[in-house]
């Protein structure tokens, strides 16, 4: 058997009932004192019955103390040990960890020799050893599982009762201690639910522990604080895995990408120069064959382009130029992308920004790729002769662009996915058009909170609004002075 290590606590919950003990004991005392003289003197009593008196009332002074004590002890245990070992765990975030320390903590406190932590498996219904105090450090790679059906501890782990054995000498975790030694089991709650067990072993000439109030309230503490840790340490290894799997995802996008762009860009080379070279009329066999050709090839450079920025931004390799510019500056310049497409389907485009608008600190290619996506996916989804509006204001100390469509409205159920990545409406919807990879709103979404700014959507039955929202531009002291100066 080894000794359990011992951990400082940050402070003692206990300490100052045993200071104020002390200073009960010596008031105690002077106030007997005191009033045995003053009998001595008033009663005119001799030394003899003087004495008595003294000692009578010393000790009955001392049991009643000793009794008042003891009653004060026990509560402040109940109240202070288990708030003491929250404290002393709630900062651990391993899972085995805690473990560990529960187990050394609780047997300190205690006065224990040996512990043991253990899990139940409700599938298995036994009971799994995690983690031990003052026993050797191989033991837990042998020690065996208990079958609750077989421990005689199934009753208590139903019911959270404490189990107490006066002998170690059957048990299957404490055998080898010896048969002074008793044991004792504590179960740990979390959500008022049995998770697990605190086995405690001690000599039974100093181990004790009868206060079943407080163990109750130790087991629920120590739940608690390990339910926490287990769970944190679930969510920790689910974010790396995603984090894995998203990094697996990025380095296939620009692979594929990668490896698409070499025949492709040869294939697009081809296609241009036919259609240069070519005499036919546009409406002739060969001339529809070349020209789909290039519009094919287009298309797929816009979707690996797309791919790529996504990629990039899931592994944050983006890297953002800011300089000052006006919001409106960059509307016009995606407006003026835009219109012909607008133009094709005798859409109409109202705008409303002044030129160059309020500034902000962006990076001027990649907000005006945000707003062209908006633009785009407003075209997409407009009828032919619908109106798209783009509307820039300031509201605060932020800057907002509005751009808003005619087209079937969002459900309320897509509405929160419907910046996620290749997310498309389903088959049947309104919304569901040929074409696209859904990757455009996911792009200035991205694009938007690499900004520090947001994207929300809004849409009723019919017509959608697309907001963006980017902190605005407060230009130095110094320069607001020289310009006004000029």
């Amino acid at each position: 058997m080894f000794r359990i290590r011992r951990y400082p606590f940050a402070s003692d919950p206990l300490r100052e009932v045993r200071v104020l003990k002390r200073w009960v004991r010596v008031g105690a005392l002077l106030t007997v004192l005191i009033l045995v003289l003053l009998y001595l003197f008033v009663l005119d009593l001799s030394r003899e019955r003087g004495l008595f008196i003294f000692v009578t009332m010393a000790v009955a002074g001392a049991l009643i103390a000793e009794l008042a004590f003891a009653h004060i002890l026990r509560l402040a245990r109940a109240s202070g040990y288990p708030v003491q070992l929250a404290v002393e765990l709630s900062p651990l975030r391993g899972f085995k960890e805690a473990c560990h320390r529960s187990a050394e903590l609780v047997a300190q406190l205690l006065g224990a020799e040996a512990a043991v932590v253990a899990w139940i498996h409700s599938d298995l219904q036994e009971l799994e050893p995690l983690a031990s105090a003052g026993l050797p450090g191989q033991w837990l790679k042998v020690a065996p599982h208990m079958p609750l059906a077989e421990s005689g501890l199934q009753d208590a782990v139903q019911r959270a009762q404490v189990v107490s054995k006066r002998t170690a000498a059957t048990d299957p975790w404490f055998s080898g201690l010896g048969q002074t030694y008793s044991v004792t089991y504590l179960p740990l709650l979390s959500s008022d639910k049995v998770i697990g067990v605190l086995g405690l072993a001690g000599d039974s000439a100093t181990f004790k522990p009868r206060d079943d109030r407080l163990l109750s309230a130790i087991g629920v503490a120590v739940g608690l604080s390990l339910d926490n840790a287990r769970l944190y340490d679930q969510e920790r290894k689910r974010a790396e895995r995603l984090q894995e799997l998203a990094q697996i995802r990025s380095d296939f996008l620009l692979t594929v990408s990668h490896e698409l762009r070499t025949p492709l860009t040869s294939v697009k080379t081809s296609a241009d120069m036919l259609l240069e070279e070519d005499d036919s009329p546009p409406e002739s066999p060969r001339g529809q064959f070349i020209r789909s050709i290039v519009q094919g090839v287009n298309r797929l450079n816009t979707l690996i382009g797309d791919l790529v920025s996504m990629a990039r931004l899931s592994n944050s390799q983006l890297q953002l130029n800011l300089e000052p510019v006006g919001m409106g500056e960059m509307a016009k310049a995606a407006c003026n992308l835009l219109r012909p497409l607008v133009q094709t389907k005798r859409q109409t485009l109202d705008v409303h920004f002044d030129i160059p608008g309020p500034k902000v600190l962006v990076d001027q290619r990649r907000f005006e790729q945000i707003l062209v996506n908006l633009l785009s996916n407003a075209h997409r989804f407009t009828p032919a002769g619908g109106r798209i509006g783009v509307d820039v204001r300031e509201e605060g100390d932020e800057v907002l662009i509005a751009v808003s469509d005619t087209g079937p409205g969002i459900p309320g159920h897509e509405r929160r996915i419907i910046f996620e990545p290749f997310y498309r409406s389903r088959e049947g919807s309104a919304r569901r058009v040929p074409g696209g990879m859904g990757m455009g709103l996911a792009i200035a979404k991205s694009l938007a909170e690499l900004h520090g700014g947001r994207i929300w959507v809004k849409s009723g039955k019919s017509g959608s609004t697309f907001f963006v929202a980017v902190q605005r531009y407060l230009e130095p002291a110094a320069e607001r002075v020289k310009a006004g100066a000029v």
